[in-house]
């Protein structure tokens, strides 16, 4: 058998660098002296007799011998953590850790459902709350395990994509002003809408480009919580992702909820998980949120907002 010449532990490094093309933000990602970076990194170039890395620029690069190892790296990191996960698994019911990230919109219908099916599978659960590009960059920074999301990154052989349901953008009003046709909302209200840096703020306004709609006075807001409660108010109109209502249910008497572009607009959400994580695991998790999203939470919310439907 051929000796092989290297420690996991330069390949983490290495990879490291090769991610942020940094030793000074390698060594902060890995909790680790810059030198220790460099010192590994040259014991694997020894090891291999060919650079890796070249160091005269800045930002660093790789060379070509270091793309191939970065390729084969990643795979080698990815198959040892699953290895430790699995002999977890097999060893015990429990995995030692999972961090779960949920874009804000959704936190306040997933926490709960991640605490009550995995706190006993887990000996320490985080769930961290967000948005979209912030956890989309700490899943990719290998800061999260497991994230739920309506936006994805390019797939990767470090992560598994599943989609979990379809979440329709609908039309959110005051009750006073449910007869107004969405035209009459358009032209007679404000219109109160997400912050168009946002990922869903975004997503609107190209709706509203697409159909040449052009919304009268505009309140921007960075958060549902504060759009809810300014229309509830009878502030103004808003467009809104339909799993959102789960969280105000209790503003039901004082609004007005229905599809409007006849539905044809949602946004999908995503579980990503790390391919660390064992199968079974994946598949329980999966089987949860997305029974969780298409049964209990739909029913909830089209029985304090029966003029919704949803896309299947």
């Amino acid at each position: 058998m051929a000796k092989v010449d290297f420690e996991l532990k330069q390949i983490q490094v290495f990879t490291a660098v090769a991610k942020t093309l940094s030793f000074s933000a390698a060594a902060k990602q890995l909790n680790v002296s810059q030198s220790a970076i460099s010192q590994h990194i040259a014991k694997l170039e020894s090891s291999y007799g060919v650079p890796l890395i070249q160091r005269h620029c800045r930002p660093v690069t790789l060379t070509d011998a270091g793309k191939k190892l970065f390729r084969f790296g990643e795979a080698w990191l990815s198959q040892a953590m699953n290895m430790h996960n699995e002999l977890q698994l097999s060893h015990s019911s429990h995995m030692r850790v999972l961090r779960l990230g949920v874009i804000d919109s959704l936190t306040p219908v997933m926490a709960p459902l991640a605490v009550e099916h995995f706190s006993d599978k887990v000996q320490s659960l985080s769930v961290q709350s967000g948005v979209i590009t912030g956890l989309n960059s700490a899943f990719q920074a290998g800061e999260l395990d497991m994230l739920i999301t309506a936006s994805i990154a390019p797939e990767s052989n470090t992560q598994n994509t599943f989609l979990l349901a379809r979440d329709p953008y609908v039309l959110i009003a005051p009750s006073d002003k449910a007869r107004l046709t969405f035209s009459e909302m358009v032209q007679q209200l404000s219109y109160i809408g997400y912050d168009k840096r946002s990922q869903i703020g975004k997503s609107i306004q190209s709706i509203f480009q697409q159909h040449d709609i052009q919304v009268s006075s505009t309140v921007s807001v960075d958060s549902f919580d504060t759009l809810s409660k300014l229309v509830s108010s009878g502030l103004g109109w808003g467009l809104v992702s339909a799993f959102s209502l789960q969280s105000i249910t209790a503003l039901s008497p004082y609004l007005i909820v229905r599809n409007v572009l006849e539905g044809n607009y949602s946004r999908d959400v995503y579980l990503v998980t790390s391919s660390t994580l064992p199968k079974d695991f994946v598949d329980y998790a999966r089987k949860r949120f997305q029974g969780l999203l298409t049964k209990t939470v739909k029913g909830a919310i089209q029985k304090h907002f029966p003029l919704i439907s949803f896309l299947d």
